[in-house]
């Protein structure tokens, strides 16, 4: 059995490696003591496009503004396609039997790992690695304090709130000004 431990950068991905004694390099991800170490390379997930939507959103013009899709979807970007296979592919392995949540601390990490875990499908029990260095006893502290991914929940409603507002704001009035000038 292992634990899956998803991280914001293949640095920080490499710092907890050496810390938890993991020493199996494999692609997009490594492996050793129980444990399995992936990254993300930023954000692997955003939000659809606005013509993935609506066909009719493509053309830009004032007549669909505002664009408000009934429920936001999301995708993974292009560029880093690969990693989030590669992400997905452990989130569902069936010896993992938990995953931690290494991204950075605040609202931009939360908003990271939960895009994937949700595009991904993903139901295994999460955790919460929060530190804010990282040493070497940092890092072997943090793992001693995981805390529940649950509680993290409203700092999740948070990071998403907030991705789907500059989402709103930025289509619809980039489009607007654009347009009127």
């Amino acid at each position: 059995m292992a634990k899956l431990v998803i991280a914001e950068k293949p640095s920080v991905a490499r710092d907890l490696a050496r810390v938890l004694g993991v020493k199996g390099k494999r692609d997009g991800f490594m492996e050793g003591e129980g444990w399995l170490i992936t990254w993300c390379v930023g954000h692997l997930v955003g939000l659809c496009e606005p013509h993935e939507y609506n066909a009719g959103w493509k053309r830009w013009s004032l007549s669909p503004l505002p664009m408000i899709p009934d429920q936001f979807q999301l995708k993974p970007h292009p560029k880093t396609r690969k990693q989030f296979e590669i992400v997905k592919r452990l989130l569902h392995r069936k010896d993992v039997i938990g995953v931690v949540n290494a991204c950075d601390a605040g609202r931009e990490g939360e908003l990271i790992f939960r895009y994937i875990y949700l595009l991904a499908g993903a139901s295994k029990p999460t955790k919460r690695l929060w530190i804010s260095s990282m040493t070497d006893e940092a890092i072997s502290q943090g793992f001693a304090q995981l805390k529940p991914g649950q509680e993290y929940d409203r700092l999740w409603d948070a990071a998403r709130s907030r991705s789907e507002a500059d989402w709103l704001v930025g289509i619809n009035a980039t489009r607007a000004m654009t347009i009127r000038t």
